[in-house]
């Protein structure tokens, strides 16, 4: 029997949702016109049936409410019954819970089969299966919402889905199985998979559903892949577009079929390596056998439209550093270098920016400010981007240049696209334009290859022409920095508006970075220091950070001798003595 139905008449009992006055049942004056409710049209019904070995029987009071509901909700004399049973159970309702309820067998019921298959294609009722102690049962239950829509007395309206397009579709998907995505446990299998191939089902006009539909035999391989395409789709703001073994036995029921599924993603023979649609993520320069993503393949078939979508600055883009995370930093530079940067940081305060960039436009010129920081190691580049960043409010979007190449061919490019593309959303989304940030751009702008037969040397001339193309069509600040200037393509170049060189800080600069750096020191001994060691910014502050975890060790500040002897530590290459060959005078 169906839980919580004793009788028939118990059915008012789960509906009592609108009050006495509204029942037209016996109370209501005879002759007087009746004000149905979804509700109480359904009780009478209820009341009003019965089932005899060839069909489903009405009572003569039932003609009014079932005129209304046939009316209202575009269903059918026994789909109305079936919808009134599966609104008073909490759980599914099964094909013996049915037959029990209605006191008629499985043959019998099997002919109303069809009803019941086009209320779950109306979307008001899915099917689900459970498995109730070593069996799986199967059943149907309401969609969510369908309750509250009739309590409310009105129709319930499914979720759309179907009609969309590639971005939609996939953003849609994602955002559905985000929860699972992240932390799937405890995850309802039956209940998310019938949604993903329903809502592929209704999209035959893409790619992707097409062949989950027509292509892809196993339901779990149809709700497998869709999984692929919802992680990648997020990896925009998780920065990992790879989904784990761990991750499967998670989502996926615990039985056999799955067993045999992860087996086969551990050892590489699923259909999907076979197809070259998914493999292993390479960690270290090795695979990893428990992480699977996407292969480029995969993405040109489903997702040759699609912009992989980045979440708002304001929610914490991975790839976004606030400005007022940057603590104030005192930087000492040669007068030229300094110069330059104070110009950089009066440029780029807002009120400046927008002038400027309104001028260059009126005369024709390009809009974009695309500058590039060169000089040796510990100089302060990138230090000084991140200051100009706080002085003038800009947000900095790192670029990891190692993260944007990829083995597979023609991916490292898409990469690098998305990465402009990205900058483009942000600067719509924000009011202040962030700085676009190449940190070490050596491998990018470096010259390009000539007579190239390798992939990899193809895949990097191709880089260096989108990075050339991106940075003539710029809108907005980017800085490079790089070591090896003596390297730079010359297209580069002429595109830089702004090359600042780093030099290494005369002597008397170096004097204030010593003391900067180490107050206890006299004038004079940061002088000495300057002038006996040929230190960059960032080695003296290796020094520096040596003093000071001498003196947390020992409590005991260094004495000057002991800073001097960190400073010879600093120095990798010693001069070294030529000793004479014996027999031979040097």
């Amino acid at each position: 029997m169906i839980k919580n139905i004793q009788s028939k008449e118990n059915f008012i009992d789960v509906l009592a949702i609108t009050s006495e006055q509204d029942s037209p049942t016996s109370n209501a004056p005879q002759g007087s016109a009746v004000e149905w409710t979804l509700v109480t049209a359904l009780e009478v019904v209820l009341n009003a049936f019965t089932f005899s070995l060839t069909s489903i029987i009405f009572k003569d009071e039932a003609e009014a409410p079932l005129a209304y509901l046939r009316n209202r909700l575009q269903m059918t004399d026994v789909q109305i019954i079936f919808l009134t049973l599966l609104i008073n159970e909490e759980e599914m309702v099964s094909w013996k819970n049915v037959c029990e309820f209605l006191g008629c067998s499985r043959l019998q019921l099997m002919k109303y089969k069809s009803a019941m298959d086009e209320l779950v294609d109306k979307r008001w009722v899915r099917r689900k299966k459970i498995n109730s102690f070593g069996t799986q049962k199967e059943g149907f239950e309401l969609e969510k919402g369908v309750i509250e829509a009739l309590g409310n007395n009105e129709v319930f309206v499914p979720e759309k889905i179907d009609g969309f397009s590639e971005q939609d579709f996939v953003n849609k998907m994602s955002l559905h199985l985000k929860k699972h995505l992240k932390t799937p446990f405890r995850v309802d299998y039956e209940e998310e998979s019938n949604w993903l191939l329903s809502f592929s089902k209704a999209n035959p006009q893409l790619p992707l559903c097409q062949y989950v539909n027509e292509q892809i035999s196993s339901d779990y391989n149809k709700v497998l892949l869709m999984l692929f395409i919802a992680k990648y789709a997020f990896s925009g703001i998780w920065d990992d577009e790879s989904l784990d073994s761990e991750f499967f036995e998670d989502f996926f029921p615990d039985s056999y079929c799955f067993s045999v599924l992860i087996d086969e993603m551990i050892s590489g023979t699923h259909p999907f390596f076979k197809e070259g649609l998914v493999d292993y993520a390479c960690e270290n320069g090795i695979a990893n056998t428990s992480k699977y993503l996407l292969t480029s393949k995969a993405k040109q078939m489903f997702l040759s439209n699609y912009v992989v979508k980045t979440v708002k600055s304001q929610s914490g883009n991975n790839m976004l550093k606030s400005h007022t995370s940057i603590k104030e930093k005192t930087l000492y530079y040669n007068r030229e270098d300094e110069h330059q940067i104070n110009r950089l940081v009066s440029i780029f305060q807002q009120e400046y920016f927008l002038e400027m960039q309104n001028r260059l436009e009126q005369t024709g010129m390009r809009r974009g400010f695309a500058c590039l920081f060169y000089g040796a190691p510990g100089t302060g580049k990138t230090e000084t981007v991140l200051q100009i960043a706080r002085k003038t409010g800009r947000e900095i979007m790192m670029v990891d240049i190692a993260s944007i190449k990829d083995k597979f061919v023609g991916e490292s490019e898409k990469n690098l696209k998305q990465v402009f593309t990205t900058y483009r959303q942000l600067c719509e989304e924000m009011e202040v334009k962030p700085i676009l940030f190449f940190n070490e751009a050596d491998a990018i702008i470096n010259k390009r290859l000539e007579d190239t037969e390798h992939s990899v040397d193809m895949m990097c001339n191709a880089m260096q022409n989108i990075l050339l193309q991106e940075i003539e069509d710029f809108d907005g600040i980017l800085i490079a920095t790089t070591n090896l200037v003596t390297t730079l393509d010359p297209a580069f170049e002429r595109r830089f508006i702004f090359k600042v060189e780093f030099h290494k800080p005369t002597p008397e600069v170096k004097a204030k970075i010593w003391v900067s750096m180490l107050p206890s020191l006299t004038e004079e001994e940061a002088l000495t220091l300057a002038s006996r060691y040929d230190f960059s910014g960032g080695q003296i502050e290796n020094v520096a950070r040596k003093r000071a975890v001498e003196y947390i060790l020992s409590g005991v500040d260094p004495s000057f001798a002991e800073i001097e002897s960190y400073c010879k530590n600093e120095l990798i290459v010693q001069k070294k003595t030529v000793k004479p060959i014996s027999g031979f005078a040097v």
